[in-house]
């Protein structure tokens, strides 16, 4: 609807004033009960060497030649614009048919590969509160792209390799416990860690007990790299165990330790490596983008004077996290020759990948595919900010667990007629995401505060107070018998409740190319948080049920219908599931 008055009003403004424009903006005006939309003439104004005013004035009576548009007016250099109560049946009619039945409808990107990075969690550290961030946000727009026919990818890039397996294997040697291991490999290494580090102050000798079983490690001994890969392969497996409850996915499982060496046994079923780290390193300095100094570390020395130098190898031959990432990226192009690669990882690597994404370039392997850090800022409780290092930390589990727990005394202070199954998959669906759809909902170029008391309740922006929506929504159709959906309306829409709901829901295909180029799943909870204020508005001021006309319920029905049909797709893409009673 708004695309077809945008082309109707360009051929308006081409045909008075012989000027071509490929787009115009249209805006919704202050008074929306009264307009649909507004055309800001100050866009004309400098080509025309006129006011926007006299524009506005000489484009009105053009303007009311327009077949979908009712009425329009001019005020300040703006053009009002009130569109026939037919336009908004046939529209939706259109978008109805159009979302239910098109397959292509979506099919914005035509199967275009995309490669994900996230998550990036420590193979022996656990999850915690700050993995509510990138793997969430991750996952909602791998599901958004896969929605718009991106072929997508990802990876959860796990951490696990460097001097910590010495001491990881060495605490082991020492301590050793299968069961416990088995149970939840990272609770288990992280208490591993704790104890031998603990020990290395008390003994110092078993500070080189631990580096002499990394160097074992280095070195490919057989005992080593069994201990290795069970300690990555378990802690991999609990932590998925988690990410799960938050409907957290990712393809593939691929370690640093995967870049290190040709020959180091694979975790998952990926495919195979031709380039590790140390071909890397040769072939940049081959190209004279890396310098070997007498020392043998390898540094990268940037024409750009905004890019500091970097370090690609020590003086030791070991490599860190640059030469890692760049190993990555050629892997990915290699073996699945992507369009872009997008990295969900935090605001501290940004030098970081500006530097990686620059040596790519310059060593000509990104020449067809587009690489961006889709960074995000930090969490923070109320009271003090979160540590990984000093482990000032919540876990996730414990979290999630939390969330749980709370949603039952608050679901059973308005439902006593619940089973303990019922009950238990109520608090799962409408609190735990709750605090997820808390997080989705901020800009992730912001630092996010974690408030139980604005995640978790029914008012405002919140998972919950959607979801109830959908709840009302849900039912009055159960209520209704009313089966089948599939005969077009035939009675015109007539209040403006109507007309708001019907132009929100139009705009859903645009709001997902939006979220998608700027890589912000808060944009689409903000248009689930106003579809769901325009319904409700709807429903506040509207005959449904009690509808004596039999095609005006039906079209209020079906309307209902697509409200929910749309919300439970928003939900989906953001990986939150919806209840059908609360």
């Amino acid at each position: 609807m708004e695309n077809l008055l945008k082309l109707e009003v360009i051929k308006v403004i081409k045909e008075k004033y012989n000027i071509v424009l490929d787009d115009i903006k249209l805006t919704i005006p202050p008074k929306k009960e009264m307009w649909d939309f507004a055309f800001n003439c100050g866009i004309l104004s400098r080509e025309l060497k006129k006011s926007p005013t006299i524009i506005s004035i000489e484009l009105l009576d053009d303007l009311k030649t327009i077949a979908l548009i009712k009425n329009v007016t001019e005020e300040n250099g703006f053009i009002n614009i009130s569109l026939n109560n037919d336009i908004f049946t046939k529209n939706f009619n259109s978008i109805y048919n159009n979302y239910l039945t098109n397959k292509d409808y979506f099919n914005i990107w035509n199967g275009s590969k995309l490669v994900v990075d996230y998550i990036g969690a420590n193979v022996w550290k656990p999850l915690h509160i700050g993995h509510m961030c990138t793997p969430n946000w991750g996952q909602a727009m791998i599901n958004l792209y896969k929605k718009i026919w991106y072929d997508v990818i990802s990876d959860s890039h796990i951490w696990d390799w460097w001097i910590i397996f010495g001491k990881l294997i060495t605490a082991y040697k020492l301590w050793w416990d299968e069961d416990k291991l088995k149970a939840n490999a990272v609770d288990y290494l992280l208490e591993l860690y704790v104890k031998v580090t603990s020990e290395i102050e008390k003994n110092p000798d078993l500070e080189q007990q631990t580096r002499d079983e990394f160097k074992l490690l280095s070195t490919w001994d057989k005992s080593s790299m069994e201990l290795w890969k069970k300690f990555t392969s378990y802690s991999i497996d609990a932590m998925n165990k988690i990410l799960e409850r938050l409907n957290v996915r990712p393809d593939y499982n691929i370690g640093e330790s995967f870049y290190e060496w040709l020959w180091l046994p694979k975790i998952e079923d990926n495919p195979d490596l031709v380039y590790d780290m140390h071909s890397i390193v040769t072939e940049l300095i081959s190209k004279w983008i890396a310098t070997q100094n007498e020392d043998n570390s390898v540094w990268v020395v940037f024409s750009d004077d905004k890019l500091p130098s970097c370090i690609l190898q020590k003086r030791d031959w070991t490599h860190g996290y640059l030469a890692s990432d760049l190993a990555s990226i050629k892997y990915r192009t290699t073996n699945w020759n992507p369009d872009k690669i997008i990295y969900f990882v935090d605001v501290r690597q940004q030098l970081h990948f500006k530097q990686a994404f620059e040596i790519a370039k310059l060593a000509g392997w990104i020449w067809n595919t587009e690489l961006f850090h889709a960074y995000n800022w930090f969490i923070s409780w109320k009271e003090w900010a979160f540590s990984s290092r000093k482990w000032n930390i919540i876990k996730l589990s414990d979290l999630l667990d939390e969330s749980e727990s709370r949603a039952k005394k608050i679901i059973l202070e308005k439902r006593d007629d619940l089973s303990e199954d019922e009950l238990s998959e109520l608090s799962k669906i409408i609190w735990i995401w709750a605090i997820k759809y808390g997080y989705l909902k901020k800009n992730r170029e912001t630092d996010v505060i974690f408030d139980w008391d604005e995640f978790m309740t029914f008012e405002g922006n919140s998972g919950p107070y959607i979801q109830y929506a959908y709840v009302r929504a849900f039912r009055i159709l159960e209520n209704s018998n009313c089966l089948d959906f599939n005969s077009e309306i035939k009675s015109s829409f007539q209040f403006n409740e109507e007309f708001d709901l019907i132009k929100t829901l139009s705009n859903y295909k645009e709001i997902l190319e939006n979220t998608a180029s700027k890589n912000m799943p808060h944009i689409l909870c903000k248009y689930a948080y106003d579809l769901t204020k325009s319904f409700n508005s709807f429903y506040n001021s509207v005959h449904i049920l009690n509808e004596t006309d039999d095609d005006k319920k039906y079209a209020r029905l079906k309307l209902i219908n697509l409200f929910t049909i749309i919300l439970k797709d928003i939900f989906s893409i953001l990986g939150i599931k919806m209840p059908t009673k609360m």
